[in-house]
């Protein structure tokens, strides 16, 4: 009896999973369907409403890659007499042109997101595991380079045009007293090129902090931006995406953060405002010069917290005459650091009075560069190309700003002179889904009816078409 009861709780564990699996496919082939049946009849209403000057010459069958799986729509080919070239309407309306793959946008996102997060070749095998979109990793590949180069392009366009005119684009003109801007550098390992490193820069702005937990905090409303280009020109490019968001006329102050990098510090001549050093790199200096001698690292310390910069170098310079080899050539080292950045030693909030009690010190820039470039770029011993590094860097920022989709909606917008009558492919939709009865939602299940329909397995499957269960 005890046998039976097991082999019948396995048989039902079986019957459901298949059960599942029957339903996801049945419920996907009828979606494609519906599909192919709405696509080519907004290819017909296209015909009807199009340019006369676009010839029809064929009608040709493609597998459309949506979220659905592949989907095979004829489609009509244009001849375009004025540009003497063959074009296909519902590939454009759609954003599903060759180019792309004849991919949807949709699945161009869920493709890019995972890329942006895992490797091309992981991101491939977890979509076809998860989904019915089967693309190979090289096709992920290329359409993040294409992607990538569109918004790349635009981009330099924009940042061209500033260097060249000076002209500052309209924002939203957010208005806001105080603005914190913070710039580190990773260097990533490179392939196929001269260097076997390339810096990749990264800049983060934000309007303050918020506590989240116990000696925990977050930046308030932050922008990032990187790319891989001289100071120049990554500093126009973060200053255009800030004046796109602010209103920067009306800004009383500005803390520009960093290790103390030259390329950082000319941001000064963008962002204005104030230098800060930023207190990760200055204690990693200190510490690593004087070691165990916590007592003249704490002095040293306060004298940078009031700028005395004088008092600092005196402890520096007594700490390096009682030390011994390598030590005192680490202390120089300190010592000339500090000179270097001795505009930006004094803690900013000094000169605020009570308003510097609620800010805290620079400093978020260290734990955005390990999550916004680091795990993606630099972890696995990943080697990039220096176009591929920025089109990644590029790509992963609009996913992790939540604009990539909005920007695949952008760049494979149709021409403007393809017509797309909306209210009637809306009415096309509509009546479709509505009319679309597909034979298996008819099908009975015969085991509720059979010999067996009174064992559990079967009365489980009952109480399930009825919504008992």
């Amino acid at each position: 009896m005890v046998n039976s009861l097991i082999s019948q709780k396995e048989e039902l564990k079986r019957m459901i999973q298949w059960l599942e699996n029957i339903l996801m496919d049945k419920a996907l082939e009828w979606a494609r369907e519906v599909y192919k049946a709405i696509l080519e009849k907004v290819d017909a209403l296209l015909m009807e409403h199009r340019d006369k000057r676009l010839l029809v010459k064929h009608i040709r069958s493609r597998w459309y890659k949506t979220s659905l799986g592949a989907v095979k729509v004829k489609r009509r080919q244009y001849r375009d007499e004025k540009e003497k070239r063959y074009r296909y309407l519902l590939d454009e309306v759609s954003g599903m042109e060759k180019e792309n793959g004849h991919t949807s946008i949709n699945v161009q996102d869920m493709a890019l997101g995972l890329a942006c997060t895992m490797s091309f070749r992981r991101s491939a095998e977890i979509l076809k595991k998860t989904t019915p979109i089967d693309l190979s990793h090289q096709r992920i590949w290329k359409l993040l380079g294409k992607v990538a180069d569109a918004y790349i392009g635009k981009t330099e366009n924009e940042t061209r045009h500033f260097l060249d005119t000076g002209e500052i684009p309209q924002g939203e003109g957010k208005k806001v007293a105080r603005l914190m801007v913070e710039a580190d550098g990773v260097m990533l390992s490179l392939q196929r090129e001269k260097a076997r490193k390339a810096e990749a820069k990264l800049g983060i702005a934000y309007e303050g902090w918020k506590q989240v937990g116990k000696d925990r905090y977050s930046t308030v409303n932050k922008t990032i931006f990187a790319d891989t280009g001289n100071s120049d020109q990554y500093w126009a490019g973060m200053y255009l995406k800030l004046q796109k968001k602010y209103d920067l006329g009306s800004l009383r102050q500005t803390i520009l953060g960093g290790d103390g990098a030259s390329w950082v510090k000319e941001g000064i001549h963008y962002t204005g405002g104030q230098f800060q050093i930023d207190r990760y790199h200055l204690n990693r200096e200190l510490c690593f010069a004087l070691g165990p001698d916590k007592n003249t690292i704490r002095l040293v310390r306060e004298a940078c917290e009031y700028g005395d910069i004088e008092k600092a170098a005196s402890l520096l310079s007594e700490a390096r005459r009682k030390a011994t080899g390598d030590q005192a050539d680490k202390i120089a080292r300190a010592a000339r650091y500090l000179r270097n950045n001795s505009n930006g030693l004094r803690d900013y909030r000094l000169d605020l009075g009570e308003e510097g009690k609620g800010s805290r010190r620079t400093g978020a820039i260290e734990g955005n560069v390990d999550k916004l470039i680091v795990r993606r770029m630099k972890n696995q011993g990943m080697n990039w190309t220096l176009k591929g590094m920025r089109r990644m860097i590029y790509v992963r920022f609009l996913y992790l700003e939540g604009k990539l989709k909005d920007w695949l909606y952008q760049y494979t917008e149709p021409p403007s002179e393809v017509i797309v009558p909306v209210k009637k492919a809306r009415r096309i939709i509509d009546k479709k889904v509505k009319e679309y009865n597909p034979h298996w939602l008819e099908a009975g299940l015969p085991a509720l009816r059979g010999p067996h329909s009174s064992r559990p397995w079967a009365l489980v499957l009952k109480s399930l078409t009825q919504g008992n269960i």
